[in-house]
């Protein structure tokens, strides 16, 4: 860049807006982030049930004649697939790419690659997330805080689990979080092109999971309120209201003129309807009793026949704040909320602080309407909101130590400090154990009783499998759900658990699998463990028919 100084030709340097220190704190994440999500990886017995999905819709992006064909007999193309899907394309087509490169490079079974190129994406994702979390840090308040706010999001426990999962959180979270990256510049140094690339990156998390689309409501309402109390220009501030659809749609419209609607999800659809009758619901797993290593379940279910004479909206409330705590790991909301409160001051003079406050009210205010309206709400849904909150609790801790300070001066007295790096510790430290345990061991048998089932199964054998892993190992479900038909089938295997009861919730084909394990001539034919006996084994394969 050059200009002219003085009657003389100047070389002007670029403004840097990263340092060496912003590298080495990135670095210092990174390397954090690798190891906490490479361990998760390295010791996941299984995937979550709904992994499954997601890499089925990939692998039939990579091989779109598998699947069934249309209505009509007609082989699907990829676009009949994203029409077809439930789920936007964005996480499958980032599962596809990942597949892509690891046929290079293993030789393992489809079903296995196919669910570690979902782990992969959404742990690359996690693991970039620390830029924009770090980036949102360091605009809004300092280096350490930014540093603080995405060291504590990577070793939560909720948040390092399920971004280390098969699920869509990691690559959800990064378009959400560049998203409100550039909300905040866009608000603190407004420009169109700012509100315009703002409005991409929320398009972008839209194609992930269609509440993305509530990030918008940050930057749009503040850009309103500027213009109506004329702290920009009324002009301007519509501009760069308008600048900020039109990046949504540029991503956003494409997609929903391609599938007719807003979201194919059901529960996005029931949303949108909030005077029709809502859907029974009922938990299958609300008697359960889990195994030992399972933990508890990652979700709140409304049960019509359980939940009786109750308010649905004051369950709603409960099941929101349980989720959003449990998400946050107890500690951090309280910790924000007393941040927020100290620096309430600041508030009057920095727009970029009201862009996480608008977010967070519109998250919020969805999952209560979920809640309500849908009966369920999952601790996968809060991470956004514990993002955030992440930002304030990180600009709390030196707060807070110099609380503790004045509060307990003794303390210092005897020459223990506390700090806001040692507060930090404190919380990672008591935050790692948690986040580090093996994924769902609970859930291995299933995969070898899959395993087992790819050997010995014949075509023209089915298989009744209500928990879905062992289908999937045994290669009969990657391009489709089921593929059980007793009319045409010499015999039918079923997978069970042999238990009273099963921790798994939400299982509609169980009763049916079990009523099928009773038939005439049902018997187990494998077990697991295999070297325990039957009786005292965790999954059962039981045959009907055949020889």
């Amino acid at each position: 860049m050059s200009a002219s100084v003085g009657g003389r030709l100047e070389e002007v340097e670029p403004k840097r807006s990263l340092f060496g220190p912003d590298y080495l704190r990135l670095a210092a994440l990174v390397i954090v982030a690798v190891a906490v999500h490479g361990w998760l990886v390295s010791h996941t017995a299984l995937t979550a049930r709904d992994s499954l999905g997601f890499a089925r819709q990939a692998l039939c992006f990579e091989t779109p004649s598998a699947a069934p064909p249309n209505e009509d007999g007609r082989s699907k193309n990829t676009i009949d697939h994203i029409r077809a899907s439930e789920h936007p394309p964005g996480y499958p087509l980032a599962i596809w790419a990942v597949y892509k490169v690891l046929g290079l490079v293993s030789d393992a079974p489809i079903a296995d690659r196919a669910l570690l190129a979902a782990q992969i994406a959404n742990v690359l994702a996690a693991i970039l997330l620390v830029i924009p979390t770090y980036l949102i840090g360091r605009m809004l308040f300092s280096q350490n805080v930014g540093f603080a706010a995405a060291l504590l999001f990577q070793v939560l426990p909720v948040p390092a689990r399920i971004t280390s999962d098969g699920l869509t959180e990691g690559v959800y979270l990064l378009a959400s979080a560049v998203a409100v990256a550039l909300a905040v510049r866009a608000v603190t140094v407004p420009r169109i092109s700012s509100f315009l690339l703002c409005g991409l990156a929320i398009g972008g998390a839209y194609l992930v999971r269609p509440e993305g689309l509530v990030i918008a409501a940050g930057p749009g309402a503040i850009a309103l309120w500027m213009g109506l109390t004329r702290r920009w220009p009324r002009d301007l501030a519509l501009g760069r209201c308008a600048a900020l659809l039109v990046g949504v749609g540029l991503i956003a419209v494409p997609y929903m003129a391609l599938i007719g609607k807003l979201t194919n999800k059901p529960s996005g659809q029931e949303l949108q309807n909030p005077f029709a009758p809502p859907r029974p619901i009922v938990h299958d797993g609300n008697t359960a009793i889990a195994a030992a290593p399972s933990g508890p379940l990652f979700a709140a279910w409304w049960n019509d026949d359980r939940d009786v004479g109750k308010s649905q909206t004051v369950w709603g409330v409960k099941a929101v704040g349980k989720e959003v705590s449990k998400g946050a790991n107890y500690v951090v909301w309280p910790l924000a909320l007393f941040a927020s409160l100290a620096l309430r001051r600041r508030f009057g003079n920095e727009t970029g602080l009201w862009v996480l406050v608008a977010v967070a009210v519109c998250n919020l205010a969805l999952l209560l309407y979920l809640a309500a309206r849908v009966g369920y709400v999952s601790e996968r849904h809060t991470l956004l909101l514990t993002l955030l909150a992440c930002q304030f609790a990180a600009a709390g801790l030196p707060l807070l130590a110099a609380a503790i300070g004045q509060i307990l001066p003794r303390v210092e007295r005897l020459g223990v400090r506390v700090t806001a790096a040692s507060l930090l510790v404190m919380l990672v430290a008591a935050s790692l154990p948690f986040a580090l345990k093996p994924m769902h061991p609970n859930r291995e048998g299933h995969k070898h009783a899959g395993k087992w089932l790819a050997t010995n199964m014949k075509s023209d054998e089915a298989i009744v499998d209500p928990f879905c892993w062992a289908a999937w190992y045994a290669g009969r479900t990657l391009y489709r759900p089921s593929d059980y038909n007793p009319r045409v089938s010499r015999a039918t295997y079923i997978v069970l658990e042999n238990t009273s009861a099963t921790p798994h919730s939400r299982l509609p084909v169980l009763p049916e699998a079990k009523a099928l394990a009773t038939q005439p001539g049902a018997r187990v034919v494998y077990h697991w463990p295999e070297n325990v006996p039957a009786e005292k084994a965790l999954v059962h394969v039981v045959k009907v028919g055949g020889e």
